[in-house]
């Protein structure tokens, strides 16, 4: 399961969201803030006194459950329904009642509101007069008016769960998901759900006193800075100097939502969202401790997706000044160090291969300010040439590259040469002492011997055994191809358990398979310069030549390797080496074959496969034990490179 968490505005970050939340194997979390005050949302907070702005949470609500399919579409659409324009309280009221009392209702939004209604079950529109009713109480009350003109139906519905919860913003987002079928912990107010009024300062010093100012899509508001304050403020004939002076006077103490915090440690995913930067997204990132705390959690993928166009609110900006602005918020205004990797992992900044528009695209800025290149990733993100991100390609790796995270792929270790039941043993044993049950695959080990390995060890490894002696060699690797065959297993070890390796490199092997990225494993004797140099002095004490010849030999293999595919594999001839099953069944599954290597590395790197080396360490022998390449074995070795080359071309 990939824990995910999208810091969203309304409907900007759509696509992304239907995208998330329609996948099974992740767990969304959609965090937001309230600070939405333009149209109806505004008018319900204006009504309502001390309310944040319910119409994102409606929003991502409604993308949500009509992704996942959680109460009936008539549901969705109602609550997205806007009441007319002008729209009379006698009109509004007899639409909400229309609900109950169907369309025997009067007025001009009734009908349309009464026929959505009668497509929901009984319970359904029961739960929605409850809410409703519980703002028309509030109304009949009569300490002020309320304007129903072009208000979503579901901001009274939302305006009803807020009074229902006690005036408990964040209680109430939990009530409204429940009533299109989404569990508490979907979505989510970035705060505790406090009262606060959003307003920005421009470049000009003059005040944008509200939310709706900045985003208002009749002008170009260039941005200097944003505040969150306890009340709307009404200096806009001020100086600077003097609005900064107000603006800390009522400055709003905001704190983090406590539910939202074991969301954030636990995240594998963490997406900034494109949408409107000053008013829905810069925000949530002002927010006192939520940088910190992002921060701390080093496992998680951290995206931040910049805008494809301009916004009222970002006009003639950068995508490097989004980041900028990003970072800056998150680190609380710049009063927090906190590196940029701790915060975001990943830029992804559009790079359009159309220019022509009459929305102007955001152009890529001076890429030289943002310090790391390894953060950076330039693409053409949209679909099409929709204006909308393509949610696949921005999102889908970081999900499957999580999920592969988290998969332990099934491997099959064949230990070769097991003659001697000490000799196995001691590499098993190893293996586990060196920590393998702590690697995240999954392997079960092969041998063939006349003498099995005793019920006291198997049942204290932290892995299965299995012996497959046949009668015979030829058997035996015929039994190993039908036990690998029967296990489905992903990968192939190959371990010569001669007493030469040592059962502990199995861990760091194994180790590279995890997440099913690499190919091939290949243990290298020769990155263990040391271990290297006391061989050859053991084993070709008596014959310095045969030792030159040897180490000549050995490095020509690895040369052609490199000749051949642009790779330089360091010991070709190694016992210790992993590939996927399917190269291994490609090659023939001749165990016994001493060009075996040399065929598998050419079937790897010829199809153009990822063939990574970790250091093994191993023993030297003496010339009676050791085995010995042959000139013949290594220009067939040589002879099986070619052959791999020439398939691939």
């Amino acid at each position: 399961m990939v824990r995910a968490i999208v810091f969203s505005g309304g409907r900007g970050s759509g696509a992304l969201v239907r995208l998330l939340a329609a996948n099974p194997a992740v767990e969304l979390t959609v965090a937001i803030n309230g600070y939405d005050d333009g149209k109806s949302t505004g008018e319900v907070r204006r009504y309502l006194g001390n309310c944040l702005g319910p119409s994102d949470f409606r929003k991502n609500a409604s993308t949500i459950a009509a992704t996942r399919k959680s109460c009936p579409e008539a549901l969705v659409q109602l609550l997205d329904h806007r009441l007319p324009e002008p729209c009379t309280r006698e009109d509004a009221l007899a639409a909400l009642r229309s609900i109950e009392a169907g369309a025997a209702a009067a007025g001009p939004a009734a009908p349309k509101v009464a026929a959505l209604a009668e497509q929901l079950p009984s319970a359904t529109r029961a739960a929605l007069r409850e809410a409703l009713a519980a703002f028309e109480a509030d109304l009949a009350t009569g300490r002020d008016h309320f304007n129903f003109t072009d208000c979503a139906v579901g901001n009274l519905v939302f305006a009803g769960h807020f009074l229902l919860a006690g005036r408990d913003f964040n209680a109430a987002v939990d009530r409204y998901s429940a009533l299109v079928g989404i569990p508490p912990g979907v979505i989510m107010d970035v705060t505790d759900g406090a009262n606060a009024v959003l307003v920005a300062l421009d470049r000009s010093g003059a005040l944008l006193a509200s939310e709706a100012d900045i985003v208002d899509a009749g002008r170009r508001n260039h941005i200097q800075e944003i505040f969150l304050v306890d009340a709307p403020l009404k200096e806009a004939e001020r100086g600077e100097v003097e609005l900064r002076a107000a603006i800390a006077a009522h400055e709003k103490p905001l704190r983090l939502n406590p539910a939202l915090l074991p969301r954030i440690d636990a995240a594998d995913l963490i997406v900034y969202a494109p949408g409107t930067q000053h008013s829905s997204l810069l925000p949530s990132y002002l927010t006192p401790g939520l940088g910190s705390r992002i921060a701390r959690n080093l496992h998680a993928a951290k995206v931040l997706v910049t805008n494809l166009h301009e916004d009222a609110e970002i006009p003639d900006a950068s995508a490097v000044e989004i980041v900028e602005k990003a970072l800056w918020y998150l680190r609380e205004k710049g009063a927090n160090a906190l590196p940029a990797p701790c915060l975001i992992s990943h830029y992804l900044i559009n790079d359009p291969e159309h220019v022509e528009r009459e929305t102007p695209y955001i152009p890529l800025g001076s890429l030289q300010r943002l310090e790391d290149p390894r953060l950076v990733r330039i693409a053409n993100w949209e679909d099409a040439a929709t204006g909308r991100h393509d949610a696949a390609r921005v999102i889908v790796p970081f999900v499957e590259a999580l999920a592969a995270r988290e998969r332990r792929p099934r491997v099959a270790v064949l230990l070769l040469e097991t003659d001697s039941r000490d000799k196995l043993a001691q590499s098993v044993i190893e293996a586990a002492r060196a920590g393998l049950a702590n690697v995240a695959v999954e392997p079960t080990f092969f041998y063939a011997s006349d003498a099995s390995l005793p019920s006291e060890l198997t049942s204290a490894l932290p892995f299965a055994t299995q012996n497959v002696r046949a009668n015979g060699a030829r058997e035996d690797v015929a039994a190993f191809r039908t036990a690998v065959a029967a296990g489905a297993f992903e990968y192939v070890v190959l371990f010569e358990s001669s007493g030469m390796y040592r059962g502990e490199d199995l861990v760091g092997l194994l180790g590279l398979l995890r997440g099913g990225r690499v190919d091939a494993a290949w243990g290298s004797r020769r990155l263990s310069s040391q271990d290297v140099r006391e061989s050859y002095r053991v084993r070709f004490e008596k014959s310095p030549l045969a030792g030159a010849i040897s180490a000549l030999g050995s490095q020509a293999l690895s040369l052609a390797t490199l000749a051949l595919f642009g790779r330089y594999v360091t010991d070709t001839l190694s016992g210790v080496r992993a590939v996927r099953r399917e190269a291994l069944e490609r090659a023939g599954f001749a165990l016994d074959d001493k060009a075996l290597n040399h065929r598998l590395i050419g079937l790897v790197l010829g199809s153009g496969g990822e063939l990574f080396e970790t250091p093994v360490h191993f023993l030297s022998m003496s010339p009676e034990q050791a085995k010995r390449t042959t000139v013949g074995e290594g220009l067939r070795a040589l002879g099986a490179l070619i052959s791999g080359r020439l398939s691939r071309a």
